[in-house]
C-alpha cells in the first residue's frame, strides 16, 4: 500500500511491511481500495483502518466467508465540529461506516489506551478491544536523525492544518514572549489547499503578525516518508491540545517523533502525553507554556538532557519491533481460532 496519509503511514504501511519481512508464517498483501481485483476469499484476516472508505461490501462478503476483520483506529469516531475535517454532509457518513465496521470486527486495535477504554465503554458490547499504540521505525531515513544546527534557538510546531484550535492555546503565551528575541518558530505541514486555516494559524504563532517576519518560518508540508525530517531543524517541540473527548483519545506519536529527534517536548496535560509526562520524561504545559519554553530556552542543556532521556525511552519501548510482536500475535490468534 502506497502511504497516502500519516495514518496509512504509521498503522498499516510501514507496520505490515516489518511484519511481511520478520515472519515468515505471514504473506501480507497492500491493497488501495476494496475491489474485486483481490477477492476477500483470497485473504485469512484483513485489517482496515478507519480511513477506509465504500468498504461495506467488500467486508460483508469477507464476512460471509469466514474472513476475519480486523478494525484499526487512531481517533474517537466522531469528529468535532470544529475541525476542518467535519463536512455537515458526509462527516456523519462516514462516522455511521465507522460505527458498521466496528460491528463487523472480530477485533478492534486502538492506537491509545484511553481511545480502547472509551470504545469499550460506548459500546460494551464490542468483540475484543486491544491497545496497539504507534511506534517508530527507527530504519526509516527520516527517523535517523541529522540535526542542522539554527542561528537561534527553535521552537518546532509540527502539525497539519485541522490543528488550529489546538494551536489557539499557544497565542497568549507566545504573545508574553514576545520580548525576548532569543528564539526563532518553525512551522511544518503548511499546504496552500488550507491557506484560510494556515493565515490563521501563522497569525496565532506570530502574536498576530507583532513577531520579526525574519524569527518566523514554515515549511510546505511533505509526503509521509520525509515529514519527519523537519525535526531536524527544531531544539524544542510544542504539542498543544484543546481538551475535549477527541483529542484525549489521541495517540502519543508527537512525543515519539520527538524523542526519535533526542528533543525536549512540551505538551498539554491530557491522556496521550500522560505516560511521559508522569515520568518526568517531556513538561506537560499546566497552563504555563511560556514559562516552560521561556526556561528551556534560557538552559539549552536542560532540553538537550531531557530529549536524551524521551530518546531512550521511545527506543526501549516504541520500536515497531516490540509493537509489532503485538500485531503478529493477534493476528496468528484470530487464524487460529
Amino acid at each position: 500500500m502506497a502511504g497516502r496519509n500519516g495514518v496509512d503511514y504509521h498503522r498499516l504501511e510501514i507496520p505490515f511491511n516489518k511484519l511481511n519481512e520478520k515472519y515468515d508464517d505471514l504473506e501480507i498483501t497492500g491493497i488501495n481500495g476494496f475491489t474485486l481485483d483481490n477477492l476477500p476469499t483470497e485473504f485469512d484476516v484483513i485489517v482496515l483502518n478507519r480511513c477506509s472508505r465504500q468498504a461495506e461490501p467488500y467486508i460483508q462478503m469477507a464476512k460471509d466467508a469466514g474472513v476475519k476483520i480486523i478494525l484499526d483506529l487512531d481517533d474517537w469516531i466522531e469528529v468535532p465540529s470544529y475541525s476542518n475535517h467535519h463536512d455537515g454532509i458526509n462527516t456523519p457518513i462516514v462516522e455511521n461506516q465507522i460505527k458498521w465496521t466496528l460491528t463487523m470486527a472480530d477485533e478492534i486495535w486502538c492506537a491509545s489506551q484511553f481511545l480502547a477504554d472509551n470504545l469499550m465503554i460506548e459500546v460494551p458490547e464490542l468483540t475484543p478491544v486491544r491497545y496497539v499504540p504507534n511506534a517508530i521505525d527507527f530504519d526509516q531515513p527520516q527517523f535517523q536523525p541529522q540535526r542542522r544546527k539554527q542561528d537561534k534557538y527553535t521552537i518546532g510546531y509540527v502539525a497539519g492544518s485541522s490543528h488550529h484550535k489546538d494551536a489557539e492555546l499557544l497565542y497568549n503565551p507566545l504573545k508574553n514572549l514576545l520580548s525576548q528575541n532569543d528564539y526563532n518558530i518553525l512551522v511544518a505541514g503548511y499546504s496552500k489547499q488550507n491557506d484560510t486555516y494556515w493565515n490563521y494559524i501563522t497569525g496565532l504563532f506570530t502574536s498576530g503578525g507583532n513577531l520579526d517576519p525574519r524569527r518566523f518560518h514554515k515549511i510546505e508540508q511533505m509526503d509521509v516518508y520525509n515529514y519527519a525530517f523537519t525535526y531536524n531543524l527544531c531544539d524544542l517541540v510544542v504539542a498543544p491540545l484543546n481538551k475535549d473527548n477527541f483529542n484525549r483519545c489521541k495517540s502519543n506519536l508527537k512525543v515519539l517523533e520527538a524523542g526519535a529527534f533526542n528533543l525536549p517536548i512540551v505538551c498539554s496535560n491530557l491522556e496521550p502525553y500522560k505516560e511521559f509526562i508522569n515520568q518526568g520524561l517531556v513538561y506537560a504545559s499546566e497552563g504555563n507554556w511560556d514559562k516552560r519554553i521561556k526556561e528551556l530556552i534560557k538552559s539549552p542543556a536542560k532540553g538537550i538532557r531531557m530529549g536524551l532521556k524521551l530518546g531512550e525511552y521511545v527506543r526501549e519501548y516504541y520500536n515497531i519491533e516490540l509493537i509489532n510482536k503485538k500485531r503478529y500475535e493477534s493476528i496468528l490468534n484470530l487464524i487460529n481460532k
